[in-house]
């Protein structure tokens, strides 16, 4: 069970994650850079006095998920994209997390499909429930709107400092033995595409988290492991935000080394398999006596 002060917590960082989201679905436009959606996202959450729980990802099209533009990306929406905006907020480590889709051109149904997902998970929860039901809501949702479930992504726990705390929460139908209890905090995450239904790893890698201390050849390494480890408390970081305090072959060189010893746990890009569009959208709930509270809203 939360205590009233993390009940708190998690609604003040919920509270600010919408107002950002919000405040960030304007930008989602033809000829705005991903770049700035997500430097803006990131500098609105600053302001509202807290941090980001992880870099905003900025996903277009077959792209699901774990894409956060680098320093020098300079890609463009254009019309007709499908983009996916994911927001964590963290507030002393209580994490909100929430995210949305626009489609700037015909897949508007696509959009509606995961919306109506997410919501009926949402109606949905209650304690001692099977995570695999809310699994077979959003599986429903999208073939019946003819489109398909990602099964291989999942919505997820949250617990301090821990944007996956044990629990995830399948966008598919199937009795997982995990259950719901009064004061689990989760995001709830459905995945929709009119591809195949499975994503898979990308060579890029532009999100990594601290894992462990690892020895290492080189001193900017471990300057760097020291400093992510102190800087974001195993939270996810953004290579981009790195990217002010070396060169850019200098920091390849020393990423690859630390996620080569196991030190750094790298997100691999997600891309749907097939080339398919890919619809998000994502609360964080609270599980109640009857039912949740949702603090994303």
């Amino acid at each position: 069970m939360l205590t009233e002060e993390e009940l708190e917590a998690y609604r003040k960082a919920g509270k600010l994650v919408a107002e950002v989201r919000e405040q960030a679905r304007p930008l989602v436009k033809p000829d705005v850079t991903l770049l700035e959606i997500a430097e803006a996202v990131e500098e609105l959450i600053t302001q509202k006095g807290a941090k980001p729980a992880f870099p905003c990802n900025v996903s277009v099209n077959e792209i699901a998920a774990h894409y956060s533009p680098p320093a020098d990306d300079d890609t463009t929406i254009k019309e007709g994209d499908m983009v996916k905006v994911d927001v964590g907020v963290h507030v002393d480590g209580y994490i909100g997390d929430t995210a949305f889709t626009i489609a700037t051109g015909e897949k508007q149904e696509l959009v509606q499909t995961v919306e109506r997902a997410l919501e009926a998970e949402i109606a949905a929860i209650k304690p001692r429930i099977d995570v695999g039901e809310l699994g077979r809501i959003v599986e429903e949702t999208a073939t019946a709107a003819g489109f398909k479930p990602i099964h291989n992504l999942t919505g997820h726990s949250l617990a301090r400092w821990n944007l996956h705390a044990g629990l995830t929460v399948p966008n598919v139908k199937g009795e997982t033995g995990q259950k719901l209890s009064v004061g689990d905090v989760v995001a709830l995450e459905p995945f929709v595409t009119d591809g195949t239904g499975y994503v898979e790893d990308q060579q890029k890698v532009y999100i990594l988290r601290y894992l462990y201390d690892r020895p290492v050849r080189l001193r900017m390494a471990r300057e760097l492991l020291r400093d992510v480890k102190r800087a974001y408390d195993g939270l996810p970081f953004a290579e981009r935000w790195l990217a002010k305090k070396m060169s850019k072959l200098r920091l390849e060189l020393t990423l690859r080394e630390l996620v080569g010893v196991g030190a750094l746990l790298p997100y691999h890009v997600l891309a749907e398999r097939a080339g398919g569009k890919v619809a998000q959208a994502e609360h964080t709930v609270i599980v109640t006596e009857d039912g949740c509270e949702v603090t994303t809203r």
